[in-house]
């Protein structure tokens, strides 16, 4: 079951919707919200204290003021939207490393709220993908600009019978069992490829879960088709493992998690 939700607040574009699907789930679910803030500290920013060292000091000092204020006004901001909600949370502001804050109240949690990425390179390798890989729990990446209430009821599951997507789906289970419909997305690279998607489907079944299972041959990218699908069957929800291959790999050259990660329509709940 869901009953503690991870939401990073961290400065970033998206919080406002990072929020909403917390309390979006935390509704859902009956569980508790902790929006977690971290700032970076003074001691962390002293490689990039260049020659003048003194004038250094003074200017990463205010700039540590400003974000303590900025982080005071966050918090001030969405605890009153939580409290508005009437659903149970707390606040953290940390001081310290941004992953290894992630990491630490994420394997505390149930399920952490993330944002989506863009497709450049420098966003596809930032934190959030370190912090799928690196959590172990699984992670929601929702689009920047999602205005859209979750959509639970119908979710797609991307199914190859990797370690990765075995564990996605074994996480997505809070979710499978209440939605009304499940699909199981198999995608053929020819006749000979077997994966056997009755038998997940099979075992959903044993946990409650009425999925239905669906073999496509591989016409274009295997990202491409499973997003293909999710417009036609009009999915809320994509569950997908991460990173199946060697990520620098999939980094260059393309690959499911680079392209689901960043589609920027879709929520995705990734575990790796």
């Amino acid at each position: 079951m869901i009953k503690t939700i991870l939401v990073p607040i961290c400065h970033e574009h998206g919080a406002d919707e990072r929020i909403e699907c917390a309390i979006e789930l935390a509704n859902k679910f009956d569980a508790h919200v902790q929006a977690l803030h971290i700032l970076t500290p003074l001691e962390n920013m002293t490689h990039a204290i260049h020659h003048d060292f003194t004038s250094s000091i003074e200017v990463y000092s205010q700039f540590q003021k400003e974000a303590e204020a900025e982080a005071e006004k966050l918090r001030e901001k969405y605890e009153n939207k939580l409290k508005s909600a009437g659903v149970r949370f707390d606040w953290v502001t940390e001081k310290g490393n941004l992953l290894d804050d992630l990491y630490t109240y994420s394997r505390a949690s149930d399920i952490t709220i993330s944002s989506q990425k863009g497709e450049s390179f420098d966003e596809v390798v930032g934190y959030v993908n370190d912090f799928i890989i690196g959590s172990g729990l699984p992670v929601i990446a929702i689009p920047r600009s999602y205005s859209n209430p979750l959509k639970l009821d119908n979710v797609l599951v991307a199914w190859d019978g990797s370690r990765e997507c075995a564990r996605a789906t074994r996480d997505a289970l809070p979710f499978l069992q209440i939605a009304n419909k499940v699909t199981v997305l198999t995608i053929s690279d020819d006749e000979k490829t077997e994966v056997p998607e009755a038998d997940i489907c099979i075992h959903l079944s044993r946990h409650g879960v009425n999925a239905e299972a669906l073999t496509l041959p591989k016409q274009s990218s295997v990202s491409k088709c499973i997003l293909d699908t999710a417009d036609r069957l009009d999915a809320g929800l994509i569950v997908s493992g991460a990173w199946g291959h060697k990520r620098l790999q999939e980094i260059i050259f393309g690959g499911v998690t680079k392209s689901l990660i960043s589609n920027q329509k879709r929520p995705v709940l990734f575990a790796h």
